[in-house]
């Protein structure tokens, strides 16, 4: 038996959803309105994200997509699906296993409302875009050395055009230590941002007592370190933005070749600034 709400649903959903980080963190308000309209969830996405669903849903069933969907397609009797894909074959693969509808996404607009408010619209109410500002991940304890003050940069992201040039973190680093000098200023890098690491190791601020820095190999680990965090974040259009903002961190979100009016992190405390905006014309 489904659920109550404003529409009638079928008592199952299947969610497939792959992307970078991004991407998932902002289908987390339709998991939410998905958790509350259907007796049964499933989400296949690649296994790297699973932890964080778990943050919404822990009765979710989850599934590695990396693995397929031969698994998940027996599930598939009288189901709706949704994916974020067009693809006419998958689609009738699925009605043919007896799902009751199959519906595909855009995954990347670039124009109209946020991403996360228009899926959401889809399966509720018109919602306040303001009311998606909020802290969707679970913050960890803050250590007794924390401070407010403190101030973590990732400087990459999982594409170079978004990034800002790293002189300008380093101006930004630079003027927040002015401003602090007793907080510590932390570095994040991933694997794919040796040369970035390579830059801020040949930079003088790198060798000051207050200033630490990691290669990040796993998103686990990131996440873990990140909401031990206390005090601030600087990144650019990224993964680690949209989740340290959701985290509830004051973050400072740097846009250069997406509309950040689609694609702006969801937190209660995000400051967006465009390509022009940067730190050493606005510092």
């Amino acid at each position: 038996m489904t659920k109550t709400g404003k529409q009638n649903f079928t008592s199952r959903v299947i969610l497939f959803r792959s992307g970078g980080i991004g991407d998932i963190l902002l289908t987390f308000p339709l998991l939410e309105i998905l958790v509350k309209k259907f007796d049964e969830l499933m989400v296949c996405m690649p296994s790297k994200y699973h932890f964080l669903i778990r943050e919404i849903s822990p009765r979710a069933n989850l599934y590695d997509l990396d693995r397929g969907d031969k698994e998940v397609i027996k599930l598939a009797k009288g189901a709706l699906v949704i994916s974020f894909w067009n693809d006419p074959k998958w689609t009738r693969e699925w009605q043919s296993a007896g799902a009751s509808q199959v519906r595909s996404f855009d995954p990347r607009p670039v124009t109209g409302e946020h991403f996360a408010k228009s899926l959401l619209e889809k399966f509720a109410s018109p919602t306040n875009r303001k009311e998606l500002n909020r802290t969707w991940l679970s913050h960890g304890i803050n250590s007794t050395k924390a401070s407010a003050n403190n101030l973590w940069i990732h400087a990459g992201s999982g594409s170079v055009s978004k990034n800002l040039p790293f002189s300008e973190f380093i101006f930004f680093a630079e003027h927040w230590l002015e401003k602090n000098p007793a907080a510590m200023l932390f570095f994040s890098f991933g694997e794919a941002d040796l040369k970035l690491v390579e830059e801020f190791s040949q930079h003088p601020i790198s060798k000051r007592e207050n200033v630490e820095y990691k290669i990040f190999s796993s998103l686990k680990d990131f996440h873990s370190n990140l909401r031990m965090h206390s005090g601030s974040f600087a990144g650019n259009d990224s993964g680690p933005s949209h989740m340290a903002a959701m985290l509830g961190l004051e973050t400072h979100v740097w846009f250069r070749n997406t509309n950040a009016e689609v694609w702006a992190p969801l937190g209660p405390a995000v400051k967006i600034y465009q390509s022009e905006s940067v730190p050493s014309k606005i510092l």
